[in-house]
């Protein structure tokens, strides 16, 4: 029986799944779609999705030639913006009565862990995959900013958001889904392309009456090395 354990332990050690075992990064940007809504009016309101970006580490160990599991640890940006026409005395007096647009901004900066199972469904094309999981977060920071122009002056400015006040759940987990491809680099690094989508299941307000999520669309890139 000892013997046996030892023939056990000694050819999982040498399998594929202890033998590759990557690391390395990964960025890109997102998009982040928001939705705002008042329960008791039965009222939902949206916003325009914004550019963000989410950076961050990565380590797979390969459990089967078409199976992966993932772990990353990293920082993403959420973003909204909404555009209003504004006219001031100064555009009445220009002749301007259409006034100028303002973009209003708002970003979000979460910490975040998650833990993805990629696989590979068809045998004839490895390198192309299926990614699903879930994605565990904490808001760190958020902040305003408002960009826009009266008459030839231009106006930018950045306002801070408190995530610590009592109004805002700083805990996020959404669900992961996603494909993807790797592109080899010799024999012991790879290239990851692949697009990804975060559905949200907690809601950013803790009124109970106000409904608010952001669900993300990734594009990210990464670079992987075999230890």
């Amino acid at each position: 029986m000892k013997n046996s354990l030892l023939i056990l332990a000694f050819t999982w050690l040498t399998s594929p799944a202890f033998a590759q075992f990557h690391l390395g990064f990964s960025s890109g940007a997102n998009l982040s779609f928001w939705t705002r809504g008042i329960n008791s009016l039965n009222f939902s309101s949206g916003y325009e999705p914004a550019l963000g970006w989410r950076a961050a580490a990565i380590g797979e160990w390969q459990l089967s030639p078409s199976a992966v599991l993932r772990a990353e640890l990293g920082s993403q940006i959420k973003a909204n913006k909404t555009v209003r026409t504004l006219i001031f005395e100064t555009d009445i007096q220009s002749g301007n009565f259409q006034g100028t647009p303002w973009t209003f901004y708002e970003r979000y900066q979460y910490w975040e862990g998650s833990l993805l199972w990629q696989i590979s469904p068809l045998k004839k094309a490895k390198p192309l995959y299926l990614l699903m999981g879930g994605t565990m977060g904490y808001l760190g920071q958020a902040w305003r900013k408002v960009k826009g122009a009266e008459e030839s002056s231009y106006f930018s400015k950045k306002y801070p958001i408190d995530p610590s006040d009592s109004n805002w759940n700083r805990n996020a987990f959404a669900l992961d889904f996603g494909l993807g491809g790797n592109i080899p680099l010799g024999k012991n690094s790879k290239i990851k392309v692949e697009t990804r989508y975060q559905h949200s299941l907690l809601d950013l307000s803790t009124d109970n009456d106000l409904d608010t999520r952001t669900h993300s669309l990734l594009f990210n890139v990464a670079y992987l090395h075999r230890l």
